[in-house]
């Protein structure tokens, strides 16, 4: 265990994160931003969490290209900071629906191309692919049921 809650938090999200595939780092900048509601520079996250600055940029990148970290730019300064999105989860879920759907067009782009001698596997293959197609379904209603909970205007994440 760490020092602090806040520390053990920091480094919780990024054991979480590389749980799932992604990037340790990028889990402890998704908790740093989380924590500090602010926006944060590059440099400061370098000093809060001890990586290099190419480090910090890739891995806060990533988070804005999945919608769970947007780029402000303070007044006065000339440094992108980077800002937790107020709400990330159904931000998370949205991404993952994407990624489901891009999952199951591609699935059905190959079924398409079996053999007719192969229709049984072919059929096995177009029910996979109609389960990732419903799994996206899933995700974005249960999105916009958080949202709708929250009252929150689902353009706005």
């Amino acid at each position: 265990m760490s020092e602090s809650p806040i520390e053990d938090f920091i480094q919780t999200m990024g054991l979480m994160w590389s749980a799932d595939g992604g990037p340790r780092i990028a889990g402890q900048i998704m908790g740093y931003l989380l924590l500090e509601g602010e926006p944060r520079t590059l440099a400061q996250m370098c000093d809060a969490l001890q990586i290099s600055k190419g480090s910090a940029s890739t891995n806060a990148r990533l988070l804005e290209a999945k919608g769970l970290a947007r780029r402000v730019h303070p007044v006065g300064s000339r440094q992108d900071a980077f800002l937790a999105v107020p709400h990330p989860g159904p931000s998370m879920l949205k991404t993952v629906a994407l990624r489901l759907r891009r999952q199951a067009d591609e699935i059905s782009r190959i079924s398409a191309q079996f053999p007719e001698d192969e229709g049984a596997a072919q059929q096995r293959v177009v029910d996979f692919a109609e389960f990732y197609r419903k799994s996206a379904d899933f995700m974005d209603e249960w999105t916009a049921r958080i949202e709708s909970d929250r009252g929150d205007d689902p353009k706005e994440n």
